[in-house]
C-alpha cells in the first residue's frame, strides 16, 4: 500500500530544516545536500518538493512571514482595547523567545541574501505595511497625537527595526515582559 504523505507538512519540515542550517551555519550553507540531510531525506526526495533552490528559499522565507501572520491573526480573536491591541501586534514583530529569535535570524539572513543575490526579493513592504496599519489604526481610533502619519510610520518602523536588531544581537536580553514595556512606552508617547 502506498505511503500517504502530507505535502504541505513535508514542505514545512524541509523549510524548518533550512532555518536550522541558516541559524547554525549561515545561508550559504543551505544547499540541497545539507538541507536534505537535516530533513532526513535524499536529495531526490527534496527535489520532489522543491525542484529549484530558489523556490525552496522563497518558501522558507515566506514561512517566516506566515508564522508571524498566524500569531497576529490569533490576536484578532481576542477582545483587546485599541492601545493594547497595537502593543500586542507590535510585540509579534520582535524576537521574544527561542522560536521568534530563530525566525528573526532567518529573516535577517534573507534580507542580507536579497541584497547580494539578483532576483531574490526579501520584500520589506509587508513589514512597512504592518507598521503603517498600526499608525492608521491608532489614527482611526482617534488616539494618534500627530497629524503627520507618514513621519510617525517612519519613526515607529525605525524603532521596531532597532528593537528587533538589538534583541537579535543580544539574545540574553530577550524578555517578552521587558519588550512589551518598551513598546508600551513608545506607544504611550505617540498617543493622546
Amino acid at each position: 500500500m502506498p505511503k500517504i504523505v502530507d505535502h504541505e507538512k513535508m514542505k514545512n519540515i524541509i523549510a524548518e530544516a533550512t532555518w536550522k542550517i541558516i541559524s547554525e551555519k549561515g545561508i550559504h550553507h543551505a544547499t540541497s545536500r545539507t538541507i536534505a540531510k537535516e530533513a532526513g531525506l535524499s536529495q531526490g526526495a527534496l527535489r520532489h518538493y522543491f525542484s529549484k533552490q530558489e523556490s525552496l528559499l522563497a518558501f522558507t522565507m515566506e514561512l517566516v512571514k506566515e508564522k508571524v501572520l498566524t500569531r497576529i491573526k490569533n490576536l484578532n480573536a481576542r477582545e483587546l482595547a485599541p492601545q493594547e491591541r497595537i502593543v500586542e501586534y507590535l510585540l509579534e514583530l520582535v524576537p521574544t523567545d527561542e522560536q521568534t529569535l530563530l525566525e528573526m535570524e532567518v529573516w535577517f539572513a534573507f534580507v542580507s541574501y536579497g541584497k547580494t543575490q539578483k532576483g531574490f526579493d526579501a520584500n520589506y513592504e509587508d513589514l512597512q505595511n504592518a507598521i503603517k496599519n498600526c499608525i492608521m489604526y491608532l489614527k482611526n481610533e482617534g488616539l494618534l497625537r500627530t497629524t503627520d502619519e507618514e513621519k510617525e510610520q517612519e519613526k515607529l518602523y525605525a524603532f521596531m527595526n532597532g528593537m528587533a536588531l538589538n534583541l537579535y544581537l543580544e539574545p540574553d536580553k530577550i524578555n517578552r515582559t521587558r519588550s512589551k514595556e518598551m513598546i508600551q512606552d513608545y506607544i504611550n508617547w505617540i498617543i493622546r
